[in-house]
Order: C-alpha cells, then structure tokens, then sequence
C-alpha cells in the first residue's frame, strides 16, 4: 500500500475521533486510487476519475437471493432533475448537512434521483455521481437482500468540486485538512475533484456501502472489521458488475492482509500506526472476499445476521458454513491459503 493511500486511510482515525460523539453509525474515509492517472494539482481540467460503464452492462446479474432482486439494475443514464431546494422532496438535512450547504450559499444547486438527494456546484459531476451512487446501491442492496421497500428513504450526497471550499467546510468540522471524502450515517460527503487525485469509482462504491449499511441497518454497529471488509469488498465488486467484469480479475492483490484472524476480530477502534491501518483494511477484506468467492456468497446475509446478534466470528463461520467445511482449523488454512 502506498504512502499517500495509507494517508487517507488516516483521515478515518481523524474524523472518528474529533467528532465520535456526533456520529451514530460513521463511515470513514477511505478513497481508492484513482482508475485513471490523475492531473497535476491545480488543472481545472482534469480528467473524471470515474470510468463510464461498459455496453451491456446493465445485463449484469448480481449476487444474493434471487426471490428478492430488484428486477433490473437502474439505467446507464440516471436522469438528474435539477430543483429549488424547496421542491425537494425531503428538506430534512442534518447538522453537517446544514454546515456544508453554508458554505457559499447561493452557489448550491439541487437535484434528486430515484433514490438520492444531490447537492452539487456543476451538473457535470453531480450527473456522474448520480450514475455510479444508484447502480452502487442497487448492487449493494441486492448483495444483502434487500427489496426496495428497506431503503426507500432518500440518502443526501454532498458533491464538492472545489479543494478551497472543501477545506473550508473540514475546517468547520475541526478535522484535518487532508481529510478525504467520507460517509455519516447514510450521507455522502465527496470531495470530487481532491488535489493529487485519490477520488473515483471504487472510492463512491465504498462510501455508499457504508451509506446502504447505515440504510438498511437503522441502529445496528457492525463490528469494525465487519464493516469496512465489506465496503472494501463492495468498492470493487460493484463496478466489476457494472463493467461486466470478474471481481477476482478487478481487485488487486492484498499485500498487508497479514493480520491474524483473533486480531482482527478484537479490534474495536482504527489502529494510529499506518501500517496497522493496512492490514486491518487488507485483512478484513480478505475475510469477506474469502466467503463471497471461495462459499456459497448467498449467505453473506445469514453470516452478517450471526455476527449482529452477538456471535464470535469462529460460531458465526461454523454455523453459516459449516456443511462446506470440516471444521474450524480447516477453515483457517483454506483462509490462509487464499489471496483472490
């Protein structure tokens, strides 16, 4: 993992401690690198981090249980109905909402889709945020069960286009100005157009899982690893599904994922060494890619479920998966064996 990745897995361990109190379900910021070469600092014109979805790729098929998938994912072009903030359909925004939509006032536009609320300065990236967020949270979604009724309210996304205003609204957070984009609770905060790059479509997949998370489990704190193994996990299934692509064919290798299963599993809070931080990402997405790619990923669910109710990750495996495995030894070295 890179020096500058490692530093804005970082800007997690800042955000939650300079505003825990605040945040009943928070997401941190963990961006991916960019899927194309980003521009010199400073170039307006930068290229668009995100890649746009291969022909045909609205025919992909998704994971989960097939008696509850929505019946097709949304289409490649998501209309974008720009409103007066007042014609929105919630005005309802919280209190970071609130700080951002200060900044600059008058410059704010507004937009909803089927099933977002968009702030944004240009149409240019609201329109491509707006693509990539409904087809996230349609794959998501499908991925964990969910029919459309579980999450049927409107999630706000917050698209920054700026780096000096996107400065202006951490600092009024108090968190350091590196701080990359991030999710709270089921909003999106993005920093699009982030100096040096750091933004794109695996970095929006894995916010909107925590978003989708946050959704359709109102109240519930997954366990640390739990959550961000499978928003890494989801960062990059989902454009492989959207692209047509295998996910072990899109994923890149998991270097730092060295962590023992028992340490992963104790970890309560974002370790301050980065490469602590590394393998905790790295492992805990291992974990979750294990069980989607090598068992039966339809019970994802199920596992999720045990863990939620308060089982140990060893109970939960076994009595999810036990009838594909031995035992528990034999499960851990199959584990330890396994890096696509």
């Amino acid at each position: 993992m890179s020096t500058s990745l490692l530093s804005f897995r970082l800007c997690c361990v800042a955000i939650l401690a300079s505003a825990s109190a605040a945040f009943a379900q928070v997401a941190p910021a963990t961006p991916k690198p960019s899927l194309t070469a980003p521009a010199a600092a400073g170039d307006k014109n930068k290229p668009w981090p995100f890649s746009k979805p291969a022909a045909g790729a609205s025919k992909t098929t998704s994971p989960g249980a097939a008696a509850v998938l929505p019946t097709a994912p949304p289409p490649r072009e998501v209309p974008l109905v720009e409103k007066a903030f007042e014609q929105l359909t919630s005005q309802e925004v919280s209190d970071y909402g609130k700080k951002a939509l200060a900044i600059n006032a008058l410059k704010w536009k507004h937009a909803e889709t089927e099933n977002f609320l968009l702030h944004y300065r240009r149409a240019t990236e609201a329109q491509k945020v707006a693509r990539e967020v409904e087809y996230d949270l349609y794959y998501i979604a499908t991925t964990l069960g969910a029919t459309k009724e579980r999450y049927s309210r409107k999630s706000h996304v917050y698209v920054f286009e700026d780096e000096d205003e996107w400065k202006q609204f951490l600092a009024i957070l108090s968190v350091p100005k590196w701080s990359a984009s991030f999710a709270r609770g089921d909003e999106l905060y993005l920093n699009v157009r982030r100096e040096g790059g750091g933004f794109g479509s695996q970095t929006l997949a894995h916010e909107t899982s925590h978003a989708v998370v946050a959704r359709l489990f109102p109240g519930k704190r997954w366990p640390l690893w739990l959550n961000e193994g499978f928003a890494e996990y989801m960062g990059g299934a989902s454009i492989a599904a959207r692209k047509g692509q295998s996910v072990k064919r899109f994923q890149g290798r998991l270097e730092m994922a060295e962590m023992p299963l028992s340490t992963l599993e104790s970890l309560t809070d974002y370790p301050s060494d980065n490469d602590a931080v590394g393998q905790l990402y790295q492992s805990s997405e291992k974990f979750i890619r294990f069980l989607m790619n090598e068992l039966p990923k339809d019970r994802i669910v199920a596992f999720i479920d045990a863990i939620l109710a308060g089982k140990k990750m060893q109970e939960a495996v076994l009595e999810v998966y036990g009838d594909k495995l031995k035992d528990w030894d034999a499960f851990t070295k199959r584990y330890e064996r396994f890096s696509k």
